[in-house]
């Protein structure tokens, strides 16, 4: 159930670096997705990333699966990476702003006709609060950053795993495109 979030009074600067959740097998950057070739590196598991600049940037890798309760063999699986530019609102909050067209999806699903389909993609998002602490991660002493979604929803805590963050250039990286790509 989502509660309210206690802001974290920091500066922006304290989330600045590249985060996961859980093993770190998903990573902002070029080990999740090349906008050369417009593919998706797809890691070992599921998990989150995201990245944040000094200078107001940012970066997200989702790979995410969703079951089918009809099809318990049919999972569907999603990897969405999108970056932009993020402000730190006067309460504490987070607003999440993707470069337009910029971003993309890919969908797998095993049991469709279709395979996978991959299309543009940009969600803005408004995150209730963070905090960043320390804590121990396999052994060892970590940060991690807490995200509250919209609604108060906590994220997976990530875990800081590079700073300064791993990230694709922090510009408009594609032209904007209505519908499928790659003739999807």
């Amino acid at each position: 159930m989502a509660q309210a979030v206690t802001q974290q009074t920091n500066d922006d600067a304290t989330i600045v670096g590249t985060w996961s959740s859980g093993s770190g097998a998903v990573t902002t950057g070029l080990q999740f997705y090349n906008p050369g070739n417009n593919t998706f590196n797809i890691p070992s598991v599921g998990g989150q990333s995201y990245s944040f600049t000094k200078d107001g940037f940012w970066e997200q890798a989702l790979y995410i699966f969703t079951s089918d309760p009809t099809h318990p063999n049919c999972a569907q699986a999603q990897l969405i990476w999108q970056h932009g530019t993020f402000t730190q609102n006067s309460n504490g909050s987070l607003t999440l702003t993707p470069f337009e067209g910029d971003g993309r999806q890919l969908v797998q699903n095993g049991c469709t006709q279709q395979s996978q389909t991959l299309i543009s993609y940009d969600q803005q998002e408004y995150m209730q609060g963070f905090y960043v602490r320390n804590d121990w991660h396999f052994g060892q002493g970590g940060i991690y950053l807490e995200m509250y979604e919209f609604d108060g929803t906590p994220k997976p805590w990530l875990w800081q795993t590079h700073n300064p963050p791993e990230m694709l250039p922090t510009q408009q990286l594609h032209k904007k495109i209505i519908g499928k790509v790659n003739g999807s």
